[in-house]
């Protein structure tokens, strides 16, 4: 379905989906004013109505409903835009009862009702706790409630001093606490850059004098600039930086895959000051729009291993066109339907991203 481009289109559909027009009313902000928020507001209705159960807890249905880390901060992040604080509240609730279980105040990254346990594995995932940490934030300005804000900057501050790390191409973020060090792996410190939610970064960096998030981008951008692979010259997933220069890690697929197209969403939401990096990315796309269009690429040979065909991808792709001033399919971006949980979550990012950063580009006035 293409989701109505009006407020008052907008509430219908979502007095339809909850059968009270007052709960619709209550749930879109008054703040939301561009055609490109509007969508993003009515996008997180139908992404809640898919993958959020009646206490808070975001699924991953192509992972057998598990939820992690990511998820809860994605969903907030969005409900926050959306001024829906009472699936905000759900979510932090169960996010806090079920994820924040580590002495240190960071979350498990895995939570599956299947097991017994329903966390085996009390790592944290970097990415995860800054998204959640960033939610909270947000949430705290937009709500005016001080407690998020305190908890959000306590995780940041954890990040800052277990979770990133010292190198020779400087200061970078660790995918997790435990397994990617110098010494956990052959060519450790292993990074990925998908983990590096720059706009994140920023903002708690903002926020926080003592986070060091801007000394962070700094080396995400470097990476970006300079961990190119292979004939397509894209990052790997997974990169090794134990070498005089990053490489594809050692015991990871060589790929440009599912966790890497993250990097130009998060890329263009951040700045538009790099359009030279985002580049990169366009490039490839438009290579590959002939043959299978976006898909996984095996980095040695430029080889397309998987295609990638769900919307949810295209529209980080339109999301880079806007970035980068050109049009785009304005009816791809908008027509959000949700399909599996991953690219759905990149769909309504995307539309995140150009309502805060290029309001005008589904307009069609760049």
């Amino acid at each position: 379905m293409t989701f109505p481009k009006t407020k008052g289109a907008l509430l219908a559909v979502l007095a339809l989906l909850s059968g009270e027009a007052e709960t619709a009313k209550a749930q879109v902000g008054a703040d939301i004013e561009s055609p490109a928020a509007d969508l993003a507001a009515g996008a997180w209705l139908l992404y809640q109505h898919k993958f959020m159960t009646p206490d808070g807890r975001i699924i991953d249905n192509k992972a057998g409903d598990i939820s992690h880390s990511e998820g809860q901060g994605y969903g907030m992040l969005m409900a926050v835009l959306a001024n829906d604080k009472r699936a905000f509240d759900l979510m932090w609730k169960w996010t806090r009862a079920n994820l924040m279980i580590r002495e240190d105040g960071l979350m498990a990254w895995r939570w599956d009702a299947r097991e017994n346990p329903h966390v085996k594995d009390t790592n944290n995932a970097s990415d995860g706790d800054l998204l959640v940490a960033w939610a909270l934030l947000r949430a705290s300005q937009k709500w005016k409630q001080s407690d998020y804000s305190k908890v959000a900057l306590q995780m940041a501050q954890t990040i800052s001093k277990l979770a990133t790390a010292e190198t020779a191409f400087g200061k970078v973020l660790m995918p997790a606490i435990y397994g990617f060090k110098a010494g956990e792996q052959p060519d450790g410190p292993v990074v990925n850059l998908s983990y590096w939610v720059f706009p994140a970064l920023e903002e708690l960096a903002q926020a926080s004098r003592a986070f060091p998030g801007r000394a962070l981008v700094k080396t995400g951008l470097s990476l970006v600039r300079d961990a190119r692979f292979g004939p397509a010259q894209l990052p790997a997933d997974w990169i090794g930086l134990s070498a005089s220069s990053p490489k594809p890690a050692q015991g990871f697929t060589p790929q440009f895959g599912y966790e890497s197209i993250r990097i130009p969403l998060y890329l263009a939401w951040y700045s538009t000051d790099h359009p030279d990096l985002l580049e990169t990315f366009s490039r490839q796309w438009k290579r590959s729009a002939g043959t299978k269009g976006l898909a996984v690429i095996e980095l040695t040979t430029a080889t397309a291993t998987a295609a990638m065909p769900d919307p949810g991808y295209r529209a980080v792709a339109n999301l880079v066109e806007c970035s980068l001033g050109r049009p785009v399919n304005i009816e791809e971006v908008s027509n959000f339907s949700p399909t599996d949980y991953y690219p759905s979550t990149l769909h309504v990012l995307s539309l995140m991203a150009i309502a805060e950063r290029y309001p005008t580009c589904l307009t069609g006035s760049l």
